[in-house]
């Protein structure tokens, strides 16, 4: 299942290639289609009382709503701005960047494998951000930034208030997403063919590989979940080099695999403490 989310995941780049239509429609369309299957599924699972619960998610809650609507415009947004690879670099560092939130606002310690991850992240972001090119490249990873800070303190907040209602949420987020982008969107290209894509987009990133994602998680230990997403670092650049020739600078390349490394080899080095510590 969580091979699956990841699957799901990694097209997010390859369908927002396929689409002609401007930033601000593709985030409003693709925030709609996917609060809208999100809040059948909603409908489905709470009935009479889906409404209730929907806005009753706290003074919290609606922080992270307004963290999501950010969260959920940057991720279409840094896609059409900067290269696939620069943002699946940039939002790989995302843990780490939610390490260092929780440790200046909740005391939280770092610990020194978890240090050496992010300052090995650091690196790789900064070697892939130097391989950008063009003004419009450096606004999109800055939007990627925005996105991972975003998803980073929605992370923090999830650990402080352990209650929040995060399904609600994304709904939540969505539908205002797509209000707060509706004026700014335009009917122009918007032929069947990009409503089908947006549609897909919606669905396969907000709902099929969030709960394909929740339920597998039940199942395997978090190392091992966060291991296998890893995996969307490198299939999401892959996926439109395959089809739409998309390359990967070399700086870009370089940054890539140590954050790779970084993310996985930290996760594999925190699985394996509780087991050193059981066994001594």
């Amino acid at each position: 299942m969580i091979l699956l989310a990841t699957l799901a995941w990694s097209f997010a780049g390859l369908l927002t290639r396929m689409l002609s239509i401007d930033v601000a429609t593709a985030v409003a369309l693709r925030a709609l289609a996917g609060g809208l299957f999100l809040f059948a599924y909603w409908l489905i699972r709470r009935r009479r009382a889906a409404f209730s619960q929907l806005v009753g998610v706290g003074r919290v809650g609606w922080i992270v709503v307004l963290l999501s609507i950010v969260a959920q415009a940057a991720t279409t947004a840094g896609l059409f701005l900067t290269s696939v690879a620069h943002v699946s670099v940039i939002y790989a560092t995302c843990p780490f960047v939610a390490a260092l939130i929780a440790k200046f606002w909740l005391g939280e310690a770092i610990p020194r494998m978890t240090a050496i991850a992010i300052l090995a992240s650091i690196c790789g972001v900064v070697l892939a951000v130097a391989g950008a090119t063009g003004s419009s490249t450096l606004l999109g990873d800055a939007v990627a930034f925005l996105m991972t800070i975003s998803f980073a303190i929605i992370i923090v907040l999830s650990k402080a208030y352990p209650g929040l209602k995060i399904l609600e949420i994304t709904i939540l987020g969505a539908l205002f997403t797509f209000l707060l982008f509706l004026p700014f969107s335009s009917t122009k290209g918007l032929d069947a063919w990009n409503i089908g894509v947006v549609t897909v987009y919606g669905f396969s990133n907000m709902v099929l590989a969030y709960l394909l994602f929740l339920k597998g998680a039940r199942y395997v230990s978090a190392a091992t979940s966060g291991l296998i997403v890893t995996l969307e670092i490198a299939l999401s650049p892959y996926w439109v080099w395959l089809f739409f020739g998309e390359k990967i600078d070399t700086l870009t390349f370089i940054g890539g695999i140590i954050v790779t490394a970084a993310v996985a080899g930290h996760l594999v080095l925190m699985s394996s403490r509780p087991a050193r510590h059981a066994h001594t």
